[in-house]
């Protein structure tokens, strides 16, 4: 009964309804969110849109959310015309090609756009159409508002060719009237979503992996490797047309094997089995003798086929794939393996720097989720550190001197050792305490108590430290998630494009100053810097820049 009374007399700050009982629309759109305020329902501007941008698909939400509210991926069927059915028609079949040949059809881009190649250049056109129709169908299906009229957050990656990044900006200012765009980098808003400043990112997409080393929110050098989810994907899809091959089926039928299909069998099957204290010889055959036998349901034209062959032949695609054997004899720098990848990535840090990232590896992308992968990297990245430290130096003679000099130091320490055994009576020696200093109670010292206090205080402050130093995993949210974080603190970006200033000049109107800081500090905010957003006139941006994209 207090209850009803005092909301009769302070009814709630949420309370919109009406007083009449018919049915109404309401006023206002609220979202609920785990990151918003009580009063957000008060602010007169809308939650920023979050658009995350990958080579296979697009995540968008609202800003303060703690996941996307829709996933759209790239497929031939999202590219079909309207009233097209012929896939439904009796007796359809689609038309076959090869793997590499299908590919494209699932993708956005690609990293090399064949420039000065007729035949094999990109469509950029071709891109604009198929975001534009993937950022129209979030907007109308999933988020429910005009496009246009809220701030938008792009999340790209670091290594995203220029000519994309200006078709992308370009459609976007062009088929919509937005008033300014936010770019945000993914390894650094990953690192946001893991609750840090400092780490480094392993991200193993879809075209390459990329490890990008993330110091105070700047971005360190950014290295990069083809191994990655479409080379294991095109690497098992020829395993499997190898067992294909090999069964008998009907004359007049013949085993399915599309992309789809190979993915949905990677995401399933695919395991990482690779250790660094194993041989080659004795880790295949071990994997024959102890693998067990996988029965697969493999579809036909008309039905399906039961199809059985070991785990280990899909094991052994996955560690060739990321972590192959005898790598010393083919230095290539876009072939690296991923853990000579990542122990190349930490060597040419500064050693400081080198100690918090070491500490905080994340990996993310869609090869982070294959069962002991992640284990596999460290196991091979702790016995490379321990073979070869860090150094870059190496070689017989290097390895020579090292031992001579480690010989030479144990030596020092054995003579030492004696002396100290002869001066022990002498350091045992207790000095007497002075007289006049004054004891408590219990009998001790205030010295001792100084002492005990100082103790403390150290393993307090030991205890605060950050691990340093160690090789260890941080798990993280993913890209989407840092960036709506970021942006529910109204953590302002380095790279924010206004609409008016890209119209008039393209993205060639940015300004050459890389800036690699992916949002702006307080204090340079409040100095009013090259990268600061400030509320008054000395705040003000006169330029723009690409950041890490320039």
């Amino acid at each position: 009964m207090a209850t009803a009374t005092a909301s009769a007399i302070r009814p709630g700050l949420r309370d919109n309804r009406q007083l009449s009982g018919s049915p109404h629309t309401p006023t206002s759109r609220f979202i609920s969110s785990n990151y918003s305020s009580p009063g957000s329902t008060f602010r007169q501007e809308e939650d920023a849109v979050i658009i995350e941008l990958d080579a296979r698909l697009v995540k968008a939400g609202f800003e303060g959310e703690s996941a996307p509210q829709c996933v759209i991926p790239f497929t031939p069927e999202s590219a079909r015309r309207v009233g097209d059915y012929r896939e439904w028609l009796p007796g359809y079949k689609p038309p076959k090609g090869s793997l590499e040949d299908s590919v494209s059809d699932y993708e956005l881009w690609r990293d090399d756009l064949g420039h000065g190649l007729e035949d094999d250049a990109f469509d950029l056109g071709l891109l604009e159409d198929k975001l534009e129709r993937a950022v129209r169908d979030a907007y109308n299906t999933y988020l429910l508002t005009d496009a246009g009229t809220a701030r938008l957050v792009l999340v790209l990656p670091s290594v995203l060719p220029r000519p994309i990044l200006s078709a992308v900006l370009s459609m976007l200012f062009g088929r919509w009237k937005f008033p300014s765009i936010s770019l945000l980098p993914r390894p650094t808003v990953c690192l946001a979503a893991a609750g840090m400043r400092s780490g480094i990112v392993v991200d193993i997409g879809w075209h390459e992996t990329t490890i990008t080393p993330v110091y105070e929110y700047r971005e360190m050098k950014t290295s990069r490797s083809i191994r990655g989810m479409k080379t294991l994907t095109l690497h098992v899809g020829r395993m499997l047309e190898s067992i294909a091959e090999k069964q008998a089926v009907a004359h007049d039928e013949a085993l399915q094997i599309d992309l789809p299909f190979v993915e949905d069998f990677v995401y399933r099957m695919a395991r990482c089995e690779s250790q660094a204290t194993t041989p080659t010889n004795e880790k295949s055959a071990s994997r024959l003798e102890e693998s067990p036998i996988v029965t697969l349901d493999w579809p036909t034209d008309s039905s399906s086929v039961e199809v059985s062959f070991p785990l280990s032949t899909v094991t052994e695609v996955v560690d060739e794939c990321f972590l192959p054997s005898g790598s010393e004899l083919q230095p290539d720098d876009e072939e690296l393996p991923l853990p000579e990848l990542l122990y190349n990535a930490l060597l040419h840090l500064p050693p400081d720097v080198r100690a918090i990232c070491m500490a905080r590896i994340t990996f993310v992308g869609a090869g982070s989720t294959i069962p002991n992968l992640r284990q596999a990297v460290v196991t091979n990245l702790e016995a490379i550190v321990a073979r070869h430290g860090w150094t870059p130096v190496r070689g017989t003679h290097v390895a020579k001197g090292r031992q001579n000099l480690t010989l030479t130091v144990q030596n020092r320490s054995r003579r030492r050792i004696p002396e100290a055994d002869d001066n022990n009576g002498v350091a045992s020696i207790s000095h007497p305490q002075n007289d006049t200093a004054p004891t408590t109670a219990e009998g001790s010292t205030f010295e001792d108590k100084l002492q005990k206090q100082l103790t403390k205080d150290s393993s307090q402050q030991s205890a605060q430290q950050t691990v340093q130093g160690q090789i260890r995993c941080v798990e993280s949210l993913g890209a989407w998630a840092g960036a709506s974080l970021l942006t529910s603190l109204k953590v302002k970006a380095v790279v924010e494009i206004e609409r008016s200033r890209f119209l008039e000049s393209g993205i060639a109107g940015a300004t050459r100053d890389r800036e690699t800081d992916a949002v702006t500090t307080g204090q340079r905010a409040s100095s009013g810097g090259a990268g600061a957003v400030g509320g008054g006139k000395a705040g003000e941006r006169t330029s723009w820049t690409l950041g890490v994209w320039a």
